[in-house]
């Protein structure tokens, strides 16, 4: 009885041993292997099992208890030892569950940064290769290097290898691709801030960069790779430079403008003075030579005041509409020479200072004769072109320029060229690529075209020529106002004559006495003029005011004037160019505007107009 408990015993220990396995078998994942421990042991109970009954038939032989209570421990040890798999085996179970739960996280992770890279407009580079070798990058490093993206991914073999038409220059000096900042930062650990790089492509293009790069590191602080990243600062750059350059022409503006006025008073002096001291000669008298050399001299001095003026983008005498095409050829038959000419007959009209234009059209085809190119290589051109913001973005511009119709004057040489770094130049006052400058040249022709709200760019080719296109804004609407006329002549006229220079103001009255017999009261600025005009207003037949006096301009002075006696005429003065221009003197209630120095001409002219007087 006691065997067969043992027997039966000891194939219930195998059958469940063989459960185990088949469970192990479903935790582990192991099918085969487990599948055969849980048949061999299944096996074995039923040949135990086939033996007990063979046995019980038989009888059983003696000494059989030892036996099986030997096979009733191999099974218990089984049981025993798969049971204690099982724990190992589900611990390990657990283990790759977990194993599995974080390399999902990883592969999240890096969806997430494949993501993150893709979106971000930052060019950005990674690598984890011991010799900085790039791995990673997104599609706006792709696109800053110019590289094509294959299936979606961008391609980065070694942007900055030894073959590679890309090169990085730090303060103009190329980068060994060695010393990049990202294997700086992968083989050093250099962590790197704010460092200003130029990106250099083969056709000459340069982008200007500010680079970021820091190493990564594993927990045990061992450096396995790095970050790169850069921000364009190209735009940035532009805009900072063409501040510092409408900085420096608002200061030249002041400086010209303050200058000019004094010196344009001076002048004015002197050109009344001349004038007088003419007429007091008598005629064959050998002084009338020595007064001649001194008007040329004179006028050379006025004509430099002037082109200081010009280069602050003032100076606009008369404006008015006018076709380009004959003003254009007007200014080229001056110059004698035989140039090319394309000049369109249906161009519109340009509001414009005909004298001033003239200048810009003689400046520019002497500057490109004096480039070396032949007379007829140089061509000049004018026509109409629609220029949108893209436009803008290239070339001299005033800062509140639209896009829109421009009348285009373009004049193309075949002499040498100028080259890039150069170019930015050409425009600066008193700059010249010849051993000795010419003056004001090219500076002065941009600050005419930036007084009419116009552009200029320039395209040149060292060793095939230049090409400057001039952009005249083409408006649309009515013409500028034109000078009040009063028609009639007048007796006994009275001239109030209001300026802050004395000398000036007691030959002005002198000539106005003198040569045209008014009757004239002076005061020294605008706030004694009003004051003396207010105490007989009707009285004075015309006022003649300086723009720019102590305590109150001129242009104050004939408002307040203009309320006591709306028909007031008056004549605006100024050695300035900006804000006293004609047509805005003449918007401003002035019958018209005279620019410091005038020549009594000028003068007379005006005052026959106003008032119909004539010299005597």
């Amino acid at each position: 009885m006691v065997n067969l408990v043992v027997i039966l015993l000891s194939v219930a220990l195998q059958i469940a041993a063989a459960g185990f396995a088949i469970r192990i078998n479903r935790t582990e994942g192991r099918p085969a292997a487990w599948l055969l421990i849980s048949m061999a042991l299944v096996l074995m109970a039923g040949r135990r099992l086939y033996v007990l009954v063979d046995l019980l038939q038989r009888g059983l032989p003696p000494g059989l208890l030892w036996n099986e209570l030997m096979g009733l421990a191999v099974s218990a040890c089984m049981l025993t030892g798969i049971l204690l798999i099982q724990d190992i085996f589900r611990t390990k179970a657990l283990q790759a569950e977990r194993l599995e739960a974080t390399r999902a996280e990883a592969r999240g992770e890096v969806d997430k940064l494949s993501a993150v890279l893709a979106a971000t407009p930052v060019p950005t580079w990674i690598t984890e290769d011991p010799f900085g070798r790039i791995t990673q990058g997104n599609p706006a490093a792709a696109a800053l290097l110019r590289l094509p993206a294959l299936d979606g991914a961008p391609t980065f073999a070694d942007p900055w290898g030894e073959a590679s038409p890309i090169r990085l220059l730090q303060d103009g000096k190329p980068i060994c691709p060695e010393d990049t900042p990202l294997k700086r930062a992968a083989r050093h650990g250099e962590v790197i801030r704010d460092l200003a790089l130029d990106l250099v492509f083969p056709d000459g293009d340069t982008r200007h960069l500010s680079v970021y790069a820091t190493p990564l590191r594993d927990r045990a602080g061992h450096i396995r790779g790095a970050v790169c990243c850069v921000v364009d600062v190209t735009g940035i750059r532009h805009a900072e430079e063409a501040l510092a350059k409408a900085q420096k022409m608002e200061s030249l503006g002041m400086l010209s403008g303050g200058l000019a006025h004094d010196f344009n008073n001076i002048f004015q002096a002197m050109v009344a003075n001349l004038d007088m001291a003419r007429s007091a000669l008598p005629e064959g008298a050998r002084a009338h030579a020595y007064l001649q050399r001194l008007q040329s001299g004179l006028n050379r001095a006025s004509r430099l005041s002037r082109d200081i003026l010009h280069c602050s983008g003032g100076d606009l005498r008369r404006p008015e509409f006018v076709d380009l095409g004959p003003l254009v050829a007007e200014a080229l038959d001056g110059t004698g020479l035989p140039v090319t000419r394309e000049l369109s007959g249906q161009l519109p009209k340009v509001m414009v200072d005909p004298v001033l234009v003239g200048r810009v059209v003689e400046g520019l085809v002497t500057n490109a004769l004096e480039a070396g190119s032949p007379a007829a290589a140089i061509r000049v051109r004018a026509y109409v072109r629609a220029v949108a913001d893209g436009d803008l973005a290239t070339g001299l511009w005033p800062e509140s320029v639209e896009p829109g119709a421009y009348v285009v004057l373009e004049v193309s040489d075949q002499g040498h060229g100028i080259d890039a770094a150069t170019l930015p130049r050409i425009f600066d006052p008193f700059f010249s690529t010849r051993d000795l400058g010419r003056g004001l040249g090219l500076a002065a022709a941009l600050g005419i075209v930036r007084g009419h709200h116009g552009g200029v760019q320039v395209e040149s080719i060292p060793g095939v020529g230049s090409v400057f296109r001039v952009h005249l804004p083409a408006p649309e609407g009515p013409e500028a106002p034109r000078p009040v006329v009063l028609d009639g002549p007048r007796k006994h006229h009275l001239v109030l004559l209001a300026d802050d220079e004395a000398e000036l103001r007691s030959v002005m009255a002198e000539m106005l006495e003198d040569w045209f017999d008014l009757e004239v009261v002076t005061a020294s600025d605008g706030q004694e003029a009003l004051e003396i005009f207010q105490q007989r207003p009707e009285a004075f037949d015309l006022v003649i005011l300086d723009a720019t006096m102590p305590r109150m301009g001129g242009v104050a002075a004939f408002a307040a004037m203009r309320e006591r006696r709306p028909g007031l005429p008056g004549i605006l003065c100024s050695g300035y160019a900006v804000p006293a221009s004609r047509e805005q003197a003449v918007t401003q209630g002035f019958a018209d505007f005279l620019k410091k120095p005038f020549s009594s001409a000028e003068l007379e002219h005006l005052l026959e107009r106003v008032l119909g007087v004539r010299q005597k």
